[in-house]
């Protein structure tokens, strides 16, 4: 198995891309730093290809969009637990891989484990042992180490591998309809998440929002936007702009105040008030203007509480005739929301094989 070594000219980069174009699968990862940014800072891209391993320097001066337009051009991407990746790749290139496989995903669709690692994936499948004492550190630093780059390359060269044994128990179990479906569904929420913002999934996060008011609950939704906002745009991880405790505090109070109640009513830091008041004070008018919110329904009943019991036992008992986690299956606050008057359901493959719990009466 020969390895390829650095590409950092445009002619290497785009003699690889016209290779990439041809293939039918490919491995593909990216290595990052994110200690205290909102973005993730770019180190490398990796592409495994006919066993051999290109890696790419995307702190290089090279145009890396049309790498990215021949990632979606139908190619296979191959990844692992791509989620970050995703997000590198879209900042690097503007695009999103598809279609991609994600062998973490294609492992839970098969066994009882649902974040099954890649060292454990690769220790299992392909009987190797990988390193992953380079995993936290720094790649944006230039010259890479010796170490780093076998590091890199090793990880992405298993990729292809465990691919073909994946994709072909999946085959063989009638599971590749889901992975097809679990992966499409995946793109269209990166497609959304990536171009606008995920403030529906931040807003989730408060598990206290049903003791707002309607009002109360529009603040909370109108200062969730502006901090995922704010922290995209000053590129700081979100409760390094405000917690999540002072954007509930300033929602339900409905007032910014003065300098001194921000920081001792709010919470806020002395520079965060100075910073950030009058913006505060615009968004919660903007949030009184658009007018009340549907708040979250509240903690399920005793009675409700035991149906949701229910209901995880029968997943339960399905997930383990199926092999699966019952995680795989359904979340638990699904499950809730199944009960507690949102009504949710399960869609495509999970509701073939969850109809059976959400079809009976409680």
């Amino acid at each position: 198995m020969r390895v390829v070594g650095w590409i950092d000219h445009q002619a290497e980069l785009d003699a690889l891309v016209e290779q990439v174009a041809d293939a039918d699968a490919i491995g593909l990862d990216t290595e990052f730093v994110r200690v205290s940014t909102f973005h993730p800072k770019p180190g490398l891209i990796q592409i495994a290809l006919q066993g051999q391993a290109y890696l790419i320097d995307p702190l290089a001066a090279i145009d890396l969009k049309p790498l990215g337009l021949t990632l979606k051009g139908g190619v296979t991407s191959v990844l692992h637990a791509a989620q970050e990746d995703y997000e590198v790749l879209f900042r690097l290139t503007g695009c999103v891989p598809t279609p991609v496989f994600d062998t973490q995903i294609a492992y839970a669709l098969l066994h009882d484990k649902i974040s099954m690692s890649l060292s454990a994936l690769v220790l299992e499948l392909l009987g190797k042992e990988l390193s992953k004492e380079q995993t936290r550190s720094d790649w944006t630093k230039r010259p890479l180490s010796e170490a780093q780059c076998h590091y890199a390359k090793e990880d992405v060269l298993v990729l292809q591998p465990l691919y073909e044994i994946l994709a072909e128990a999946l085959e063989r179990s009638g599971r590749l309809p889901w992975m097809q479906e679990e992966m499409a569904t995946i793109q269209e929420r990166n497609a959304l998440v990536l171009m606008d913002s995920d403030v529906e999934t931040q807003v989730h996060r408060f598990g206290n929002a049903w003791r707002l008011s309607p009002e109360g609950m529009s603040r909370l939704v109108h200062l969730v936007q502006w901090r995922e906002d704010t922290a995209r745009r000053v590129d700081k991880p979100r409760k390094q702009v405000l917690s999540d405790q002072s954007l509930f505090s300033l929602a339900a109070a409905g007032q910014v105040g003065r300098h001194h109640q921000l920081v001792s009513q709010h919470g806020l830091t002395d520079r965060q008030a100075d910073r950030f008041g009058s913006q505060l004070t615009t968004v919660l008018e903007d949030a009184s203007e658009a007018g009340p919110i549907d708040t979250p329904p509240p903690p399920l009943s005793k009675r409700l509480k035991d149906a949701l019991k229910e209901r995880q036992a029968r997943v339960e008992k399905i997930a383990k005739e199926l092999g699966v986690a019952p995680e795989m299956l359904v979340k638990k606050r699904q499950l809730v929301a199944s009960l507690d008057g949102r009504q949710w359901e399960p869609v495509g493959w999970r509701r073939t094989v969850l109809g059976e719990v959400f079809d009976a009466s409680d």
